[in-house]
């Protein structure tokens, strides 16, 4: 016998959409994705920083020297435009030239707050070379146990190339922990010196170093670098320690040990010596200024001299020479010098823009950041770049269309441009000394964020 349920249950078939409306659905859904899509991704375009740069470009390419050294570097002061070289990446005996290192480290260490100009500075055993030979040495009258301020031994070591005050120097800032040598590869190292290599402060072959001989190397070992790495040196501590400039306007040096004024020590400067011996047996015709900054030489490298020269349309050059007469000859150096500079000069001309400029064909800027979407802007500092003078044409910035900064205040930096230049620049320049800053010309009311968003989304009215 069969049993059946009382009730049948049945499950109602779903009733699936006609396929023409599910196809129109999906058809929609993707319109308004895609659509949406497109509006934020031609919105997204439309607001996005807009500099161009030109094509054409004008020359300023650094240009071959021809001068009695075996190796020269010229280069713009300001900007780092290399504008001619010789030999420029072939490493060289650089001697008292080292004592830059040092200088940059004790500006460095003054900046930091590590001590004071006025700092004394005690001189050790090792940095005692009174009894030396002043003829084969430089150094100060001044003993071990006696102190120095910071500044005096600075520019003893500037002035007179000191080789004590170099040393004393290296061995009060160095860390208790490291070696001089280790201080100077350290210090070498956060300036990025490519091809240098360091034994002593004072830039004594290692056999003449004395106590600061370094054991394991050999006896003729000493510190190296290029033209470069110097002009990079020079370029740092001019652009840290701008009143570097004044120190070959110094004829003595007067210095005090142990701070009693009543024995007060004048010894003859490097400035001196050139003002009094060198400067009236040079040719220079176009009447350029020494302004320091650091002799050196070797036997093997002959004379050398890294300098911060001035035309006398006031434009500043940092310049390197080496191997520029025998070593003992002090005049070759400087004329080796000259005569570089002076073929820049002979074959570049120079542009400057002003500060405070709109430049040519800069219009008003537009910056979703700003009351009114828009904003005008000015050059902030003068620049000069230099072109050979086979170019004709007028130098031009690249062109800022677009850029939402919310940097609107008339003393912020907005921004740097590029000329439009083919040029090289030393390295480790700041992108902001090769590039012309640009500023607001006038303070702009800055938007908040609902403000921003607005302009942002309303791109196309702007």
């Amino acid at each position: 016998m069969k049993f059946r349920p009382a009730y049948k249950s049945e499950t109602k078939k779903k009733r699936r959409l006609p396929l023409f409306l599910r196809v129109l659905i999906w058809l929609l859904l993707a319109a308004l994705v895609l659509g949406t899509g497109s509006f934020f991704g031609a919105a997204y375009w439309a607001n996005k920083d807009r500099i161009v740069n030109s094509s054409t470009k004008l020359d300023g390419s650094a240009m071959k020297l021809k001068v009695n050294a075996k190796s020269a570097l010229v280069i713009d002061a300001t900007t780092g435009q290399i504008l001619g070289e010789k030999n420029a990446n072939q490493q060289i005996g650089i001697a008292s030239q080292s004592k830059m290192l040092t200088a940059y480290a004790i500006l460095q260490g003054i900046d930091d707050g590590d001590y004071q100009w006025t700092t004394p500075v005690t001189i050790s055993k090792s940095a005692d070379w009174s009894d030396k030979d002043t003829a084969m040495y430089a150094h100060l009258d001044v003993h071990e146990g006696q102190t120095l301020t910071v500044k005096e031994l600075f520019e003893a070591m500037f002035t007179t190339s000191a080789n004590d005050a170099s040393l004393a120097l290296a061995d009060f800032a160095k860390k208790k922990s490291e070696t001089q040598q280790e201080f100077l590869n350290r210090w070498s190292k956060k300036l990025k010196l490519k091809n240098a290599v360091w034994y002593n402060a004072a830039g004594q072959v290692n056999d003449d170093a004395f106590d600061y001989e370094v054991k394991s190397a050999k006896k003729d070992a000493e510190n190296k670098a290029t033209p470069t790495d110097l002009a990079m040196m020079a370029y740092q501590i001019l652009k840290d320690f701008p009143d570097i400039r004044g120190y070959y306007e110094k004829i003595g040096l007067v210095y005090s040990p142990n701070g009693d004024e009543t024995t007060a020590k004048i010894k003859l400067t490097e400035g001196g010596k050139f003002e009094r011996e060198i400067k009236s047996q040079l040719n220079n015709p176009k009447n350029l200024t020494f302004e320091g900054l650091k002799t050196g030489s070797t036997p093997q490298s002959g004379g050398g001299l890294t300098g911060i020269v001035k035309d006398q349309n006031g434009h500043e050059f940092i310049t390197v020479v080496s191997g520029a007469g025998k070593y003992t000859d002090s005049k070759e150096r400087y004329q080796a010098t000259i005569d570089a500079v002076n073929q820049i000069l002979d074959n570049y001309q120079n542009q400057s823009v002003d500060a405070k400029q709109i430049l040519p064909g800069q219009g008003k800027t537009k910056n979703a950041w700003a009351k009114g979407g828009q904003v005008q802007l000015i050059t902030q500092e003068k620049r000069t770049y230099w072109i050979k003078k086979s170019e004709k044409g007028k130098l031009s910035f690249a062109k800022v269309t677009r850029y939402n900064s919310q940097s609107l205040s008339d003393d912020d930096t907005v921004l740097s441009v590029a000329p439009n230049l083919k040029a090289t620049y030393l390295d480790g320049v700041p992108d902001s000394q090769k590039k012309l800053p640009l500023t607001n010309q006038e303070m702009v009311e800055q938007l908040d964020e609902k403000g921003y968003r607005q302009n942002w989304l309303s791109f196309w009215k702007s």
